[in-house]
């Protein structure tokens, strides 16, 4: 017989990293294996055993320092993006990158990159950090930065948490009023897949002034209903459509800010349609409160814009999914695209595996995915980040399909030096 499996025993709330070491040590001792969560983007486990303890950072949440000459702020690993920005925004400053959800914390968004709308130009989450603290599995502290133990400061962030918990970060700021910036989106609209990927090409390439940027594609398969009247069923066409959003400042009138309202309080009540649409007979509404809330409005706050997906756009988005993240080098994006969506279009085909099949796009000028690609032997380059999300159908994905479809990801990645990326 085989050990049974025990169940999580015990969850620790550490305010500070002296509990964070006392925990991990006591883990080590009883052999306990750790599981570490600082939000919904971090969870790492160290230990041998099957039994269990749950770490949680989330009452390790604190702005510690804003350093208004330095353009810093010092933050606890489970303070959230949004309350680091609101704390800030006192200031005039804002955080460069932030992910596009609220309770986002910084240890989680550091422990996998992190990439927004603004990365064209601010490059990953990663890149605003000055320094962090850290404890090892040994429940040591440690410190690291841009300019002292590099190489532990790189290895730690691209681990995932493994090579040790990040406990506190410094992270760069610039000067920016998130809440009074107005934006208007320059968007462009497309019926087919091959002028999509040119123009996002294009605009990755030459960004301009654009404050964000990020292009958006969905495809569906074709719908089968129920006829109103007698047996069958109607199959209605599938839908392929894609914009891509190129947002600007302008200055903030009152016809400006009567428009944000209206097309906030729009945004919402789709996303209430879409949240309340339940089951197979919902679904198309689901999809169509999906298509209309996917694409930037034509005048929002940068906070808005940054927050966009939060907001509404989650609340249509039920079900389980299969999720993959690609840097595409700029020479090869296309080819990336193109692969990618083919090798899901063609397992939709060939077994009815996945509905909607959407993805979503936006460049990244990074210097340490530039540093990561020089690591593992690849040319140095910007990036176009390419994330496809596959809605299941209720049978999911058999394993054997999906270890198929990892292999032809990879294949992808290995011919067009582009790199995975955890979404």
């Amino acid at each position: 017989m085989g050990t049974p499996q025990t169940d999580i025993s015990e969850e620790y709330l550490p305010t500070d990293t002296a509990d964070v070491v006392r925990t991990v040590r006591d883990s080590r001792d009883r052999s306990e294996r750790l599981t570490v969560r600082g939000g919904e983007q971090t969870e790492e486990t160290y230990g041998l055993t099957d039994q269990r303890g749950v770490l949680s950072l989330r009452k390790m949440n604190s702005v510690l320092d804003i350093n208004l000459g330095r353009r810093t702020v010092r933050v606890q690993a489970g303070a959230k993006l949004s309350e680091i920005d609101r704390r800030l925004g006192a200031h005039g400053l804002g955080l460069p990158v932030v992910g596009d959800h609220r309770d986002i914390t910084a240890g989680g968004f550091a422990s996998v990159g992190g990439v927004s709308t603004a990365s064209h130009r601010y490059g990953m989450f990663i890149d605003q950090i000055v320094d962090l603290e850290y404890v090892d599995p040994d429940g040591r502290i440690g410190t690291c930065g841009r300019g002292h133990h590099t190489e532990r400061f790189h290895r730690i962030l691209g681990a995932g948490g493994r090579a040790g918990i990040i406990t506190a970060l410094t992270l760069d700021v610039v000067e920016v009023d998130k809440d009074h910036t107005m934006l208007t989106t320059d968007a462009d609209r497309f019926l087919d897949f091959d002028s999509f990927v040119e123009h996002a090409t294009n605009e990755i390439t030459n960004p301009g002034s654009a404050a964000l940027q990020v292009g958006r594609w969905v495809d569906t398969a074709p719908l089968k209903v129920a006829r109103p009247v007698g047996a069958g069923q109607v199959t209605l066409g599938a839908v392929r459509f894609g914009q891509w959003s190129s947002l600007y400042p302008t200055a903030p009138t009152r016809g400006l800010r009567a428009r944000r309202e209206v097309g906030t309080r729009t945004r919402k009540s789709l996303g209430a349609i879409a949240s309340a649409a339940g089951g197979r007979a919902g679904m198309p509404v689901r999809n169509a409160a999906a298509g209309a809330l996917m694409f930037a409005p034509k005048v929002l706050t940068m906070r808005d814009a940054e927050y966009l997906a939060d907001t509404v756009i989650n609340s249509s988005e039920r079900g389980p999914a299969y999720r993959v993240g690609v840097f595409a080098p700029l020479a090869n994006y296309g080819s990336v695209f193109y692969g990618l969506h083919d090798l899901f279009s063609d397992h939709r085909e060939r077994s009815g595996c996945f509905t909607v099949i959407s993805a979503m796009t936006y460049g990244v000028r990074s210097e340490y995915l530039r540093a990561e690609a020089a690591a593992r032997g690849l040319t140095p380059a910007d990036y176009g980040l390419i994330t496809f999300t596959c809605r299941l159908r209720p049978s999911a994905l058999p394993s054997e399909q999906l270890r198929e479809i990892v292999s032809g990801i990879d294949d992808i990645c290995r011919s067009e030096q582009a790199l995975r990326y955890s979404v």
